[in-house]
């Protein structure tokens, strides 16, 4: 309605902000405390330490150096947008859906961490703005309001009606689009093509509120892909075939249920549309139960042949047999054991033998004893002595290295005893 107005407050990298500490108390509680006909099968504690090792204390590789971070969920994991949705959740639920306001919106919808809203009055913008940020330092919130009657929203446009209460809204072009698909000469299967102009005539559908916005937005998709030399018969046929499947739906006729099989081949052109015909044909014929396809790959590239990158440095490997000595004590005072995930967590991570919040290890009784003015265990000082593929191999390789090393201050708990490798060797 017009004397509403749009803003869309967004938070500021809310995946990587998100504080860790909260968020892995919040996730836990929701399943095992909302809907009590809905009990998850693992302990609430359980799932909030399986939690914390995904994501907390995670390592990164910059500039060919090897990173912890600290706080806020890594970028490009999988669970950022996941915990992310569920911490925000609880905000709404605290602090400002159970308490109404004077300026609390009168319409709100989130998606992540885009929000739609709607003010009874312009004034209460930035009343429920401040409101929001004083909740949590970490998740904080920019204002983007409305402009010239509309609002941009994910992917759409919200515009006012001149002639409805309801909004148009279209697709959203954003000023960085270059309109760039796949070119039609590009060696690909037909089907890549064809599927692409079908894809995008789906959501520009499906965004539409009205035909007149539809058609307008069909021809500025259509647009593109003219200029990507796709013919404007495929494109038309293509959304013939997109509204025939949408206003005259197919009659599901129940049959012998068949068997689907796929086969995955290297795209060769125009031989692979006839080797394709040629096996329907063939499978059709003796295995009429068996609903066959072909996906074709686009095979090996030039850009495959290269490698991009930065280089994984050694510490963060795992699946290793690794030494440590003090920097003043010499090469008695050192250690040797094996990591089967990263080499830098066995030591430095949490419970590593030299994080502070071990209870007892070799190495920081060491340091706390004060042989030297001088010991310390640098993680530069890390040595790789061997590598294998399994936890068992690990221990047969580290009681080795230990007899050999002559080390002091390793136990052997984790490595397996000389006597008992040369028993496996000789059984070999």
């Amino acid at each position: 309605p017009s004397p509403s107005h749009m803003v869309s407050p967004d938070a500021r990298s809310l995946p990587t902000n998100a504080p860790l500490t909260k968020t892995t108390d919040t996730c836990p509680k929701r399943p095992h405390h909302g809907d009590p006909d809905i009990k998850p099968s693992i302990p609430e504690s359980t799932l909030k330490k399986l939690l914390q090792l995904c994501v907390c204390e995670n390592t990164f590789v910059f500039n060919g150096k090897a990173y912890q971070q600290v706080d806020g969920v890594a970028m490009g994991s999988s669970l950022g947008p996941l915990l992310a949705n569920i911490y925000m959740a609880h905000l709404e639920e605290e602090f400002f859906l159970k308490n109404e306001h004077s300026f609390s919106p009168s319409f709100y919808r989130r998606y992540v961490d885009d929000t739609f809203c709607l003010f009874s009055s312009e004034d209460h913008v930035d009343l429920f703005l401040n409101f929001i940020n004083s909740i949590d330092s970490a998740i904080q919130f920019d204002k983007e309001p409305e402009d010239n009657d509309q609002l941009p929203f994910l992917d759409t446009i919200i515009k006012r009606s001149l002639n409805s209460v309801y909004p148009d809204v279209s697709t959203r072009v954003k000023p960085t689009d270059k309109g760039l698909f796949y070119n039609s000469q590009s060696f690909i299967p037909e089907s890549y093509k064809s599927n692409l102009i079908y894809i995008l005539v789906y959501r520009v559908f499906h965004i539409a509120s009205s035909y007149t916005i539809f058609h307008h937005d069909l021809q500025v998709l259509k647009s593109k892909f003219l200029k990507n030399g796709f013919s404007s018969v495929l494109f038309d046929l293509t959304v013939r075939k997109f509204l025939d499947k949408q206003y005259t739906p197919e009659e599901q006729v129940t049959t012998v249920r068949r068997m689907k099989v796929t086969m995955l081949l290297p795209y060769l052109g125009p031989l692979s549309v006839f080797i394709e015909r040629r096996l329907a044909e063939l499978i059709a014929g003796f295995c009429p139960l068996v609903d066959f396809g072909i996906i074709c790959g686009r095979g090996r590239t030039i850009g495959g042949l290269f490698s991009f990158g930065d280089g994984f440095p050694l510490k963060c490997g795992g699946g290793v047999v690794c030494g440590i000595g003090c920097g003043s004590c010499g090469s008695g005072a050192a250690c040797v054991g094996g990591a089967i995930n990263a080499m830098h967590e066995g030591f430095c991570g949490t419970g590593g033998r030299l994080h502070p919040s071990t209870e007892s290890t070799a190495l920081l009784e060491h340091l706390a004893e004060g042989m030297g003015p001088d010991c310390e265990f640098g993680t530069d000082g890390i040595g790789i002595l061997d590598s294998c593929a399994g936890d068992l191999g690990l221990r047969y390789a580290g009681g080795m290295h230990l007899e050999r090393s002559g080390q002091t201050l390793d136990t052997r708990e984790g490595s397996m005893p000389l006597e008992m490798v040369w028993l496996v060797v000789l059984c070999l």
